[in-house]
């Protein structure tokens, strides 16, 4: 079957399509929203360091609460929780822009608000993960994965360049207004779609769910963790603290996914920076105004359409590792080169150039290492841990973050962005130079599983 009827045969799926569209009318919103509220904060504060801060407030709750919010959510029915934290998110940012409205906003409103948003989204991941694994065979993963990031991408390059617009026209408010809009019609969405019931049901101990009655491939891992299982009575089995415990040694005992996380602490630590300084470095460093982030919003959603397309090529020619290399060099040299732009003297066209040259390659490298590793962890993690690996995961990748963006309010204090960011380039090429001469494996070298048996609810 070629690339193209793969992608076919997955929109002919009701229930992908609608999670697809789920997603991309929440990525709509989101890239509008993100236009709005980065400026937001810093005409507020006028502060980078504030900006820093801000950035890491927005990811803490991601680092402290979603290990155990994983195990929590691991019983709980996928699909109502993520239908309740898209209406959560709804209200919440309802009320942002009613109290913004009122002129009582204030930094540490703000920080509030990014702290509350954030924490509903750590319950929201690990749910969302599982649920993809419940819709779609892993054969079809690599492409479900890269036909949901080229169309999100694409949508988000279409926001990106309508919130300009949007904003000149009906004010911040409005914009996010919008963004909150997003999330119910998300939410309604996810609500239409219809599994089978055993499916919906989220136990680690119902072996008849189509997707769960698959061998894991990390065969060593699953006895280990399976024999553990097997001890004590079902309530202890089914108790919160018995699945976080059981859920961290799964994870620690896969080293494909310890490695993906030390990785990602790495990058991530190190692209704080960038993601947190987005206002000063077009103020700033380009000497130019919220047109310019615009300009690099749409540059980073063409780089991310671009490299998620080429995804299941990628993957198919080219290690996990190798993927993850490449990607971090590409990252490290664009890093750097965007700390050019103080050379520029203010100057739009050259600017603008720079900038978007600069965002489009960093976000095609992100979009082919998240990609990869995304479909490298749904094909290895087994389905019984699928949450609460996700959560793991999810909370190791961004533990760095706030660390760093504490780090970064404090360093604006003496050295100005554009220094930042080309320090922390140089060190992430240094950093994936390491990871390439080290022994650190990230793809699985079991062989490929069997094709799930459909049960009588899935037919």
């Amino acid at each position: 079957m070629t690339k193209l009827a793969n992608y076919r045969e997955m929109l002919k799926d009701r229930n992908y399509a609608k999670l697809l569209f789920s997603n991309l009318i929440n990525r709509f919103g989101d890239s509008i929203d993100a236009i709005a509220f980065t400026w937001l904060v810093y005409d507020i504060t006028k502060s980078a360091s504030w900006a820093a801060l801000m950035f890491g407030l927005n990811v803490l709750p991601n680092v402290v609460l979603q290990p155990f919010l994983g195990a929590y959510v691991e019983k709980l029915d996928k699909k109502k929780v993520i239908v309740l934290t898209h209406i959560l998110r709804t209200i919440l940012i309802s009320l942002f822009v009613v109290m913004y409205l009122t002129k009582i906003v204030n930094p540490f409103i703000m920080a509030a608000f990014t702290i509350l948003i954030t924490t509903i989204e750590s319950l929201n991941l690990p749910a969302s993960t599982a649920f993809i694994q419940n819709l779609i065979k892993k054969d079809k993963m690599s492409y479900a994965i890269s036909l949901n990031s080229s169309l999100s991408n694409a949508v988000a390059l279409v926001g990106t360049g309508m919130a300009g617009v949007i904003i000149a026209t009906i004010g911040v408010s409005g914009a996010m207004f919008i963004d909150a809009a997003t999330f119910l019609i998300a939410a309604l969405t996810i609500l239409a779609i219809k599994l089978p019931a055993k499916e919906t049901l989220v136990s680690a101990t119902h072996e008849d769910t189509s997707m769960n009655n698959e061998a894991s491939p990390v065969e060593e891992t699953t006895v280990v963790t399976s024999t553990v299982a097997d001890k004590g009575s079902k309530q202890e089995k089914d108790s919160y603290f018995f699945l976080l415990k059981d859920g961290f040694k799964y994870v620690l005992k896969n080293k494909i996914i310890v490695n993906i996380c030390i990785v990602a602490v790495m990058i991530n630590f190190l692209g704080v920076p960038l993601n947190a300084l987005e206002a000063p470095i077009a103020s700033e460093t380009f000497k130019l105004g919220s047109e310019l982030l615009s300009i690099m919003g749409m540059a980073a959603s063409i780089g991310a359409i671009i490299g998620s397309l080429l995804v299941p090529m990628i993957i198919e020619k080219f290690s996990t590792k190798k993927i993850i290399v490449g990607s971090g060099f590409v990252l490290g040299v664009s890093m750097f080169a965007l700390s050019l732009g103080k050379y520029l003297g203010g100057a739009a066209i050259p600017g603008y150039l720079l900038a978007g040259g600069c965002y489009f390659f960093l976000m095609l490298a992100c979009s082919i290492v998240n990609s990869a590793i995304s479909v490298q962890f749904l094909k290895t993690t087994d389905p019984k841990y699928i949450s609460r690996a996700a959560a793991v995961l999810g909370a190791s990748c961004s533990m760095a973050m706030p660390i760093a963006s504490l780090l970064v309010s404090a360093l604006t204090l003496h050295f100005t962005a554009d220094v930042l960011i080309a320090v922390s380039g140089i060190s992430a090429v240094l950093l994936i130079i390491g990871v390439a001469v080290s022994k650190m494996k990230f793809d699985s070298e079991t062989v490929a599983e069997p094709e799930p048996k459909e049960t009588k609810a899935a037919a």
